[in-house]
């Protein structure tokens, strides 16, 4: 089923108000169309009035229906399919309607005697009904294309010679290669956006964890369908939370049949008031497919704001655009030749240094550019890595490049990719590269901690590529140097639910100190981290799986890759989305996770009261 948006009470009685006030206009445009055809005396302008007067009335009548059905919040499936049709086939008849008026109007605007006045009048007329003709025409193929597609298949299926169908529908894809949705023109990105208050996002107060469960939990936010959280950052005096939802975000409708794409959006909570503003980049976009089909010409941005905020992107394909928020200053920047921004699995990393001065990107296979915003220069950095040979990169598919992260000072960025971790200074050309062993390792999380010397990266590995904590301090009798036993590492694997046997890949953190170049592992549970995040003092970790578990690390200031940290958290946040945020407020007093259309405010203190590890 098809959820809906209930109407409001000013929509309801707009739609009360169109239904008294279509009875009149219709009573008066199907009578004088009527009695001019039939009638004994024709006039050219009341018989014209009169259609435009009927064609008010189905107008009127469609928007008050369209209310009205909304009162219905979860229409059956076939609902959508029904009024598809039914409205597809008064199109065409209201195309054909238009099209008999036209011919009318030209007759007796060519046959009777006119003045000038009317002539002209009507030659205005005719140019109306001939595009509302058009209109009326569109419409109705647009509606039907799904239903042309099943009977012809893809366009490089449709039958050859005479197949009206198949013209149709070549004609149909031909007109609306770029969807009949609405776009916001590229001169208008421009300048500080207009933040609007959102009224489709709604704060939850949280009860008691006693009575919900839910231990530290304080409040929930809760935006409207089309946003999805994919980056999650905070005011200086941690006050506010920004929240940044990417665009090119996809539901799909009646069995796939219809497709909405949301554009990027951005939003500004008040924890203390709860007040949401609202800045959109572009309108949504809807467009009809087959087979859950989303047509690759559709306009799409992608929104990025600094970790530090003041500023902010939006990126095209080609394109980036650079906003400040207190004045009407853009950057605009065309990538150059061969370096689209976007590709087939959606726009390629890219990431803002804290300050917001400098931005990186990548392409898949490695090529990486650092554009200086202060001095409008922009320069290569050093690829990623390629496989040495033609057979080595044949052997994996997922050599690319999936991820961009600056370090906090902004001095380094660590690119990330199925042949490993690269980290180089943007300003010395220090340059460090670390291979992974596809067999036995695979990337698939990284954070810095707040000084940049520490890094933690999510990983699944082989048994056999653990380092534990403390191993190579443990004697023959698995004793430490001061005597006390210390698990092996197969009591802890036993101790996470794994089996010490096994040759699947095991979910760890590797904690990396890169002032020595030692790392330690940490289990961490069953399915791969997908989110870390270090805490403000580098005193805490936090990380999120597939399955939505957070886990909580407590860790030393310094040198965490030769003290052994410590788990204390370990909580099921029901998050399963596609993708899951994690960060802590600035005064470390909360921590925020999300995913789809949730914001989670958690207690830290209550959560590790109630911690149960």
């Amino acid at each position: 089923m098809t959820a809906r948006t209930r109407p409001r009470l000013e929509e309801f009685l707009l739609a009360l108000l169109w239904t008294v006030g279509t009875a009149a206009w219709g009573y008066f445009g199907v009578v004088g169309y009527i009695e001019n055809l039939r009638g004994t005396g024709f006039n050219l302008t009341g018989f014209v009035t009169s259609f435009f007067l009927i064609c008010l009335t189905v107008f009127g009548l469609r928007f008050a229906f369209n209310v009205y059905l909304r009162l219905w919040r979860t229409p059956p499936a076939w609902f959508d399919t029904f009024t598809s049709l039914t409205l597809g086939t008064i199109l065409i008849l209201g195309s054909l309607f238009s099209l008999f008026t036209l011919g009318i109007t030209i007759y007796y605007l060519f046959t009777a005697q006119t003045t000038n006045l009317v002539f002209g009048w009507g030659i205005a007329a005719c140019l109306a009904l001939a595009g509302l003709f058009v209109f009326q025409f569109l419409a109705a193929l647009n509606i039907f294309e799904p239903f042309l597609s099943l009977t012809q298949g893809n366009e490089e299926e449709i039958k050859p010679g005479f197949n009206p169908l198949g013209w149709l529908l070549r004609l149909q894809r031909r007109l609306h290669g770029r969807n009949f949705g609405s776009h916001r023109p590229g001169n208008q990105l421009h300048g500080p956006l207009i933040l609007e208050t959102d009224s489709r996002t709604s704060l939850i107060e949280e009860k008691t964890e006693k009575t919900n469960g839910q231990p530290g939990l304080e409040k929930t936010l809760v935006a409207h369908g089309g946003f999805h959280v994919t980056m999650l950052g905070f005011t200086a005096n941690g006050a506010t939370i920004f929240a940044v939802s990417d665009g090119g975000m996809v539901h799909f409708q009646a069995g796939g049949r219809k497709g909405v794409m949301f554009p990027p959006e951005l939003k500004f909570w008040e924890t203390g008031s709860g007040r949401v503003q609202v800045a959109t980049l572009g309108a949504s976009q809807t467009f009809l497919t087959s087979q859950y089909k989303t047509p690759g010409s559709l306009q799409n941005y992608r929104f990025l704001v600094p970790s530090g905020g003041g500023r902010f992107a939006w990126v095209s394909p080609n394109q980036i655009q650079v906003g400040n928020w207190s004045n009407e200053q853009t950057h605009t920047l065309e990538v150059e030749e061969g370096l689209v921004l976007r590709g087939q699995g959606g726009f390629n990393p890219m990431a803002f240094n804290p300050e917001g001065s400098r931005l990186a990107w990548c392409t898949p296979d490695g090529q990486t550019r650092f554009w200086n915003l202060e001095t409008e220069q922009v320069q290569p950095l050093r690829a990623y890595p390629a496989r040495e040979t033609d057979s080595e990169a044949a052997s994996s598919s997922s050599d690319g490049v999936w991820g961009l992260v600056f370090s906090p000072d902004g001095t380094r960025i660590a690119t990330l990719g199925g042949r490993g971790i690269l980290l180089q200074n943007v300003y010395t050309g220090w340059r460090w590269f670390r291979p992974l062993e596809p067999t036995r390792e695979k990337l698939t999380a990284f954070a810095f901690n707040s000084s940049g010397f520490e890094m933690a990266v999510g990983m699944a590995v082989k048994p056999e590529a653990i380092r534990f904590p403390g191993q190579s301090k443990r004697n023959r009798n698995g004793n430490n140097n001061n005597g006390n036993h210390s698990p092996t590492p197969a009591e802890m694997l036993t101790a996470v639910g794994i089996d010490p046997e096994t040759t699947e890949f095991v979910p760890i953190v590797r904690l990396w100190d890169l002032r020595d170049d030692r790392y330690v592992d940490l289990l961490a549970g069953k399915t791969p981290l997908r989110e870390l995040a270090y805490s403000p003092d580098n005193r805490m970790l936090a990380g999120v799986d597939e399955q939505g578990i957070l886990r909580l690390w407590e860790i030393s200031i310094e040198g965490s890759a030769n003290r052994a940290p410590r788990l204390i958290l370990q909580l099921d946040l029901g998050l399963t989305g596609r993708k899951v945020v994690v960060g802590f407020s600035p005064d470390m007093r909360q921590l925020f996770s999300a995913t789809d259309n949730r914001i989670l405010l958690w207690n830290l203190a209550r959560l590790k009261q109630a911690a149960q590890v």
